[in-house]
């Protein structure tokens, strides 16, 4: 009775944690959650099978079904979602996939039908004990591979957490979570453990694996914020759940995940898909501008702020703006200084035919940039002539304060986790302004 009573309750809690991490996978479509929602569903039915053999004793169906989810699928996909969290490769999370799947395929097919032997009673089975040899060495190949890759992964972003890798560095907790969890996996099916302590492994393991993929992800407060942002296509859920796995190729470090307020939806523009800049305010009439103090014009980055900025945006900008630009009340000398501005360079290498995706997402950041972050004086993604595979993000911000800020946005936290799968390689080049064009209103350059 007692085994029954603990196998109860772990198949409670295996079921809640279940349904939590299904939920969240659902959302935000990430694959390394998809994987372990697999072998979440398999540790749940593996306990509610021991639950029900403990109280009314153990038969055929509730032993294959027990070994098929503990065993089989809840150590082969958690190695899957560790692979698919970890690889920076495509070719290596492609290999994952296609070794789990055909691996899960045939090995199920075989203990499905291989025949049973000994007696069953309400004692927890052993495999050893009462499968025959294929099987034994399948749920052993199954165990090795998953051991090594967990291992594998946690060892390699240890390493590049020493090497100072922010994305490894914030993943470093979560992935160590989810290795012990397949520790526990692998101790509570191997027939080792007695029944209370294997049921309070696989219990265990359950609770592991969604609290370590939790970690993975930011969870906001306000999680309705950026409901219908972009409604009406399919990105439609807007920037609400903002997920992440870390700064993966942007190179950012140190940002903390705020709840921010919703900026206001911009209209519907059926341009939608276009990389360029956003449409710039009027400028005054050329012929009124008249400069003060330095002959230099609005082009000078000098220490002297103005109210003149990228893309037409008031406020934001630099250098010696004309008087008519100057808005009511505006103090003498200027708003927006550029002399403490920053900035970044990040060159994406994507992987063949995923343009057209990255430019959706990217157009979608500019977007929201243009929206909530007024501090942000340029926000630029450009194509690169005669190498389609290539984009390059410029982005200029008047100081640190509004790097940092920048870095706390949901709407790049979506982009970060969204856009990994479309991208090969990344290079970072971190900027401090120096002398500097501040850059008018931006044209428009319709098709592109």
């Amino acid at each position: 009775m007692v085994d029954a009573l603990l196998a109860l309750v772990a198949t409670l809690g295996a079921l809640v944690a279940t349904g939590l991490l299904i939920s969240r996978a659902n959302k935000d479509r990430l694959l390394y959650l998809i994987a372990w929602s697999f072998t979440q569903v398999g540790l749940s039915l593996s306990l509610l099978c021991m639950t029900v053999g403990f109280l009314a004793g153990f038969n055929g169906v509730l032993f294959r079904v027990a070994e098929l989810g503990a065993a089989l699928i809840g150590p082969i996909w958690l190695a899957l979602g560790m692979i698919e969290l970890i690889a920076r490769y495509v070719q290596v999370r492609f290999a994952g996939w296609l070794f789990a799947i055909s691996y899960t395929v045939v090995a199920t097919v075989i203990l499905v039908l291989d025949p049973l032997k000994g007696d069953l009673s309400k004692k927890l089975p052993k495999p050893g004990s009462t499968y025959d040899a294929l099987p034994l060495l399948l749920i052993d190949g199954a165990h090795v591979v998953a051991v090594l890759a967990l291992a594998a992964c946690t060892g390699v972003t240890a390493w590049l957490a020493s090497k100072r890798d922010q994305e490894a560095a914030e993943l470093l907790i979560p992935v160590a979570l989810v290795a012990l969890a397949g520790v526990l996996v692998v101790s509570g099916t191997r027939g080792f453990l007695p029944a209370p302590l294997a049921v309070i492994a696989l219990g265990g393991a359950a609770g592991l694996v969604w609290y370590g993929a939790i970690r993975t992800i930011p969870v906001y407060e306000d999680e309705e914020g950026y409901e219908g942002y972009e409604g009406g296509d399919e990105y439609g859920d807007g920037y609400r759940d903002e997920p992440a796995t870390g700064y993966e190729e942007q190179g950012y470090a140190g940002a903390r995940h705020e709840p921010v307020s919703a900026p206001t939806p911009p209209a519907q523009d059926p341009r939608r898909g276009e990389l360029r800049f956003p449409d710039p305010v009027p400028a005054a009439p050329v012929d009124d501008f008249r400069f003060r103090e330095n002959p230099a014009g609005p082009t000078a980055v000098d220490g002297v702020g103005g109210v003149g900025g990228a893309a037409g945006v008031p406020g934001i900008g630099g250098g010696l703006v004309p008087e008519q630009a100057r808005p009511a009340g505006a103090p003498k000398g200027g708003l927006g200084r550029l002399a403490d501005a920053c900035g970044q360079i990040t060159v994406y290498t994507l992987l063949d035919g995923r343009e057209d995706a990255f430019d959706r997402l990217a157009t979608d950041l500019v977007k929201a940039a243009l929206a909530a972050e007024p501090d942000t004086v340029i926000f630029a993604c450009h194509e690169v002539v005669g190498a389609p595979t290539q984009r390059i993000f410029y982005q200029l911000f008047r100081d640190e304060a509004a790097f940092a800020s920048h870095r706390q946005q949901p709407h790049l936290q979506r982009f970060l986790a969204e856009s990994r799968t479309h991208v090969l390689a990344t290079n970072v080049i971190e900027l401090r302004l120096g002398p500097a064009k501040v850059p008018l209103p931006a044209p428009e350059f319709p098709g592109r």
